[in-house]
């Protein structure tokens, strides 16, 4: 389960871009803060007719979990369910650096990538900074909830950043997720970004409920 290549003009999705808005690209299980199970998951995929499934666990430099049982678990669940694309993947938080707070190991090991803003500085300098270096990491697949740390600390991208931001994206190959959690990014995001931006669709589901409401409502 290694990580293809490692070009920024190869990422890991490309292989699965027929699956961008129809599959499920943000879940997360019991392993980290989720509640239920890798199996639950893909039983309820199935059922919903879902092409493919990413489990993209929370990660940190010091794991309290075992990223490997995960493995494992995502193993024994393609043997299960042959006709599901099944994949391990992990989210991982900018730090202040722009590095991801994630083993070397895990980003390795994650068939998909997802970077986010959780815990940071309300300092929109320091976070367009931070976000440059990010987009720009040869690992990242995918921008997950873009946007959903400024606007709960009350902070905006001038329209310069914004451009920016969203062409540093583009550029390096890293997807925008439509987020159905948090209703994300903003219209204005997504006004900016234009025709030429690749979205993917991702519901943040920390429930197999959670799954179940967002692939109904998008039918």
């Amino acid at each position: 389960m290694q990580r293809q290549g490692g070009s920024m003009s190869c990422k890991n999705w490309m292989e699965y871009r027929d699956y961008l808005l129809a599959g499920e690209w943000h879940v997360h299980t019991k392993y980290s803060d989720g509640d239920n199970t890798v199996d639950e998951y893909c039983r309820l995929a199935v059922r919903l007719g879902l092409p493919l499934i990413v489990f993209s666990e929370h990660v940190r430099r010091t794991m309290d979990y075992d990223f490997h049982a995960l493995l494992r678990d995502v193993e024994l669940a393609r043997r299960r369910y042959a006709g599901l694309i099944i994949l391990a993947g992990c989210e991982a938080s900018v730090l202040e650096s722009g590095e991801l707070d994630a083993p070397e190991e895990v980003l390795e090991l994650s068939q998909m990538v997802l970077m986010a803003f959780h815990s940071f500085p309300p300092d929109v300098d320091r976070y367009h900074d931070a976000l440059r270096i990010a987009l720009a990491n040869p690992k990242v697949d995918i921008w997950a909830h873009p946007g959903l740390f400024l606007g709960r600390n009350g902070l905006s991208l001038d329209a310069r950043r914004l451009r920016g931001a969203l062409d540093a994206a583009r550029e390096n190959n890293v997807l925008i997720e439509l987020n159905a959690k948090y209703g994300l990014p903003p219209k204005e995001w997504l006004d900016v970004a234009g025709p030429g931006a690749c979205l993917v669709r991702g519901s943040d589901a920390h429930s197999v409920e959670d799954l179940e409401k967002t692939a109904r409502s998008a039918r």
